[in-house]
């Protein structure tokens, strides 16, 4: 079944518009008509792209603004335009198609003919426009493809940026993103939350670019100044993802991974998306920092750290994650 097609006349002959309009309504198209080539290139400029262009060439005033051709084939790659002729005229030979894009409609009309060369027309443009479509849907994958690749390859020079300049983070946000995408797998997470806590637990350290590095590796008790400044790194990170819109997700779940979950619900909405994503990347961090040496201290055994995070549940650590974190390390 043929499409219903957009039609536009470019002619100001009474007689010409009188004899085309009634056969282009028979095949169920919608027929517009401008007196001539400026009007035309309004009509365009407008949006209002048709797909089939008829100039009547008896008509002086449809070469006013002949640019209107040429918008029309920018605006339309797949649309057909056919001229209007009069006997003796150049291209005046009975239905004669210059190519795929371009026919003549000689006068005196033949309706059947007029008709068979209109539905010729638009089945070439209902064709053109399938293949578009899918060329376009192909170009859109592309194109999200390589947007999801420079993201991720953003994303691995930012995390490879904190592993360099502090040396007890090398491994640590793999490990976390690691186990972070086993526990979203454990609670039944979609594909969409799983990427946005694994991308989060990759860059949950970067606000540590802003604490001197003898602060982190400093051997030392930290003054209530020093263990302020590192406890807010969070939200610095955050500031810094914020500032890139393909990134911008990530904020609020990195933002607050400081919190105890206790406290939590007065940040975050206990339904908004990220709460559990903060409960989840706040446990994996924590479990992951105790079972790796630090400067100021070596790796604690799991008889300390697994009774703290137990413990902790409700009140420092979300319920579900603890009991996801013991799922996925074996009871």
């Amino acid at each position: 079944m043929m499409f219903t097609g957009r039609i536009l006349i470019v002619s100001d002959r009474r007689d010409v518009i009188a004899e085309l309009e009634p056969i282009i309504r028979a095949g169920q198209h919608l027929a517009s008509v401008v007196p001539d080539g400026q009007e035309a290139l309004h009509v365009l400029e407008d949006g209002l792209v048709p797909d089939v262009m008829i100039s009547d060439l008896g008509c002086e005033r449809s070469y006013d603004h002949i640019a209107y051709v040429r918008r029309f084939r920018e605006l339309n790659g797949a649309g057909c335009h056919l001229v209007v002729t009069e006997p003796g005229a150049p291209f005046s030979g009975p239905g004669r198609a210059v190519n795929d894009r371009f026919a003549v409609l000689p006068r005196p009309f033949d309706t059947a003919r007029v008709s068979t060369q209109l539905e010729d027309a638009l089945r070439r443009v209902e064709q053109d426009f399938r293949a578009l479509r899918a060329e376009m849907w192909r170009s859109m994958d592309r194109l999200k493809r390589e947007v999801e690749d420079a993201r991720g390859e953003m994303v691995q020079a930012l995390a490879r940026t904190i592993g360099a300049r502090d040396v007890y983070m090398h491994g640590h946000c793999e490990r976390v993103g690691d186990m972070c995408r086993k526990i979203a797998l454990v609670l039944n997470l979609n594909d969409e939350r799983t990427h946005l806590l694994s991308t989060a637990a990759q860059l949950h350290e970067l606000g540590k670019i802003s604490v001197p590095v003898e602060l982190l590796h400093k051997t030392e008790p930290l003054d209530a100044g020093e263990l302020e400044r590192i406890r807010g790194h969070f939200k610095v990170g955050a500031e810094i993802v914020r500032g890139v819109p393909s990134l911008q997700p990530l904020a609020a779940v990195i933002e607050h991974l400081g919190t105890d979950h206790a406290d939590l619900a007065t940040h975050v909405p206990p339904d908004a998306p990220e709460y559990l994503l903060i409960g989840i990347l706040r446990v994996v961090d924590v479990w992951d920092a105790m079972n790796h040496a630090r400067a100021y201290r070596p790796a604690m055994s799991r008889g300390y750290w697994e009774p703290l995070l137990r413990d902790g549940a409700e009140d420092r650590f979300h319920p579900a994650a603890v009991a996801a974190l013991f799922r996925v390390l074996g009871d």
